[in-house]
């Protein structure tokens, strides 16, 4: 196991969005005894107006970095937020950029004891890379979750010959699903296929009390959780809440998309961002797991973080049929058209508790749980440095 790195994460995602492979990694390098400097977001595109609270939410935790932009989170973590023009696609704005961000990581990583780094990116832009370049890592890991080429709010036009350049570069390439094992592997022969995990023992233990929010609530109760973006099929949730009057909808998670079409209906209940050690609570309330995406080029890709959760809590779950469920279709009722998901969810809701299922699902999860995830990355990263 490693111990005493420095490891410094290039993230796509926010310290305190919903916590995802990012964090769980993060957070399981910190607790082996290594530095983290977690780095937020340094942008794959252009912001535009939908991401003005993401960008106050980032404005406030600057203030509470202070001068130096570092805040420490938990024991031998540090979350790094960064100053970045976003106009990164200019020339001299780009340098100044890669400039200024070299020193900003450089001086945070002295502050937490110093030493040459593991880099482990999730982001491909052409910044991202100038700033690994100049930290000089022992390792670089670019670990790839989502084909961010297709993501239908847009990359910079540099991104796709950025990705490959650095896919090709990285010392070793880890992807989250089967298709993006494929895509990746051409580039770089130190390609690995490691799926999500999950903290099992907090999804598999039921709470004592509902949450008072869903006092009074009726049921059946079909939930969503999770990032509420466009990776969401919003006219399959409101199928089901239309054609289903006695069905009660629930959303959670942080909206970035507009859902106003849905929040209309009297029977749709919007409860936004549950924080991770509360989430199992609700989960435990609900009768039915939802898992509707749209199908287009960007999800063809995706694994969703929340699937193991969901295996974990036991609750009949229904998915969109997406490549990476292909192999799970012995714990999930996956639907090909909006139809079916109907279908599949009406049979959920009437269906009586499944012991025998239930069971099948949660041995699922234990054999996927974060810690092992971990461990098994572990074994790769101390191999391939020992090779570089």
């Amino acid at each position: 196991m490693l111990q005493n790195e420095l490891v410094v994460c290039f993230s796509t995602l926010s310290w305190d969005y919903l916590r995802q492979r990012h964090h769980e990694l993060m957070i399981r390098f910190a607790r082996a005894g290594n530095r983290v400097l977690y780095v937020e977001p340094i942008g794959i595109r252009m912001p535009g107006w939908q991401d003005r609270h993401r960008i106050v939410a980032r404005l406030r935790n600057r203030q509470k970095a202070g001068p130096r932009g570092i805040r420490q989170v938990m024991e031998n973590l540090w979350v790094v937020d960064p100053l970045v023009n976003p106009f990164q696609q200019v020339g001299f704005v780009h340098w100044r950029n890669v400039a200024n961000l070299a020193r900003q990581v450089a001086r945070a990583a002295d502050r937490v004891g110093g030493g040459r780094p593991i880099v482990w990116t999730y982001v491909p832009t052409p910044l991202a890379r100038e700033v690994i370049r100049a930290l000089d890592p022992k390792l670089l890991v670019y670990d790839c979750v989502d084909a961010l080429t297709e993501n239908p709010k847009g990359v910079f036009s540099s991104f796709a010959e950025s990705e490959r350049e650095l896919s090709r570069r990285a010392d070793l390439v880890l992807a989250s699903s089967p298709e993006l094992v494929e895509r990746q592997r051409a580039l770089n022969k130190h390609t690995y296929y490691v799926p999500h995990g999950v903290d099992y023992q907090v999804f598999a233990t039921a709470p004592a009390f509902e949450p008072s929010v869903l006092s009074g609530l009726g049921r059946p109760r079909l939930v969503f959780f999770g990032g509420i973006d466009e990776r969401v099929d919003y006219l399959l949730l409101k199928r089901l809440a239309t054609a289903h009057p006695d069905w009660q909808l629930v959303l959670m998670g942080i909206v970035r998309t507009d859902i106003s079409d849905l929040t209309k209906l009297p029977n749709v209940l919007v409860l936004g961002h549950i924080p991770h050690a509360e989430l199992a609570g609700y989960l435990y309330a609900m009768d039915v797991l939802l898992l509707p995406y749209v199908k287009n080029e960007f999800s063809r890709y995706i694994n969703p973080a929340k699937l193991y959760e969901c295996l974990a809590v036991g609750k009949p779950t229904i998915a969109t049929a997406l490549p990476v469920f292909d192999d799970f279709k012995d714990v999930l009722a996956v639907a090909s058209d909006a139809a079916e998901f109907e279908r599949l969810a009406a049979q959920a809701v009437a269906a009586p508790l499944d012991e025998v299922a239930l069971a099948r699902r949660r041995e699922r999860a234990r054999a996927n749980t974060w810690d092992m995830r971990f461990d098994e990355i572990m074994t790769i990263v101390q191999e391939r440095l020992a090779d570089v």
